[in-house]
């Protein structure tokens, strides 16, 4: 199921250009990680996506409401965190749910109930009755979440989550990201901190001066980017002997070898892969394991600009 389809977006400030002809689309489940550093269009894109400004131009639609007239029944459907906002401090967590829930129209039979399970979802169920004012930062922004939560979304547009927090908060509220993705929530986030995104995006949009510079599935762009594998061969023994045996593979790289593994570049071709085990072990090389280093968003990041320049 299509939940976005926007074409050719743009936001004029005067003689800025903050959005510049940006076409996306995200399907049903789809978590989508938006790429880009500072200045670079992320939380005007989110704040058109989410009503909050109209665009100078372009169109979009989203669960088949048009973005520019029909922004009120988006609304219901969405769930937006902007990277700085406020919660009232002189509430517990339970009241400020309850307040949300009903600023959501929760129908009010469910009402305890959705405020129990959204306690539990960001894992302040000791801080219940707490009043938000005494909240850490990590802690306030895991209620963010929750606040979203509370009327289930089925489009969560997360702006920068994790900016400001302490190491500890930030692999907390990771740990809540990752139950979204988990859970099959469709989720576009935003981050210039590419280790926030790793691991639970679908997909990536990478965004620069206003454009989309590359987007679509996390595997598809790695495919395409990367263009080969990276595998750590660990041997029993002879490692001088298979290093001489592998630099006379053909499509085949040597990047390090430490103690008895061997890391190497080779072609994206399992086939290829497999050849180069059969060619080891018939020259007597005991190999102990083979393994693929998984690509990260910042190795195809650091790509992708490598391209660029």
């Amino acid at each position: 199921m299509k939940i976005l389809e926007a074409s050719n977006i743009r936001k004029e400030f005067g003689t800025l250009v903050a959005v510049n002809d940006v076409s996306l689309s995200l399907e049903k489940g789809q978590v989508m990680g938006l790429i880009g550093p500072n200045g670079a269009g992320k939380t005007t894109l989110l704040r058109i996506l989410g009503t909050l400004l109209r665009p100078t131009s372009g169109a979009a639609k989203l669960f088949d409401y048009d973005l520019t007239t029909q922004y009120l029944d988006i609304r219901k459907h969405i769930g937006f965190l902007p990277d700085f906002f406020n919660l009232y401090s002189d509430l517990t967590l339970k009241e400020c749910l309850e307040f949300f829930a009903r600023a959501y129209k929760v129908q009010p039979e469910l009402i305890a109930k959705r405020v129990d399970e959204v306690i539990e979802y960001v894992e302040l169920q000791d801080k219940r009755n707490s009043l938000i004012r005494h909240l850490s930062r990590g802690m306030v922004q895991r209620m963010g979440v929750g606040v979203l939560l509370v009327h289930e979304p089925e489009l969560f547009l997360l702006d920068e989550p994790a900016s400001g927090l302490d190491p500890k908060a930030r692999i907390q509220l990771r740990k809540v990201l990752k139950k979204l993705s988990s859970e099959g929530k469709t989720v576009i986030i935003s981050s210039h901190i590419l280790t926030e995104m790793s691991g639970f995006c679908s997909h990536i949009a990478i965004m620069n001066n206003g454009k989309i510079e590359l987007s679509g599935a996390v595997d598809e762009i790695e495919q395409k980017i990367m263009g080969s594998r990276m595998v750590d061969i660990s041997v029993l023994s002879d490692c001088e002997r298979a290093v001489s045996l592998i630099n006379q593979f053909p499509d085949t790289r040597i990047i390090t070898v430490q103690d008895n593994t061997i890391t190497i570049e080779i072609t994206k071709e399992l086939e290829k892969l497999a050849d180069l085990n059969a060619y080891l072990v018939k020259e007597c090389i005991k190999v102990v394991t083979i393994s693929e280093r998984k690509t990260n968003l910042e190795d195809l990041f650091m790509k992708i600009s490598a391209g660029e320049k």
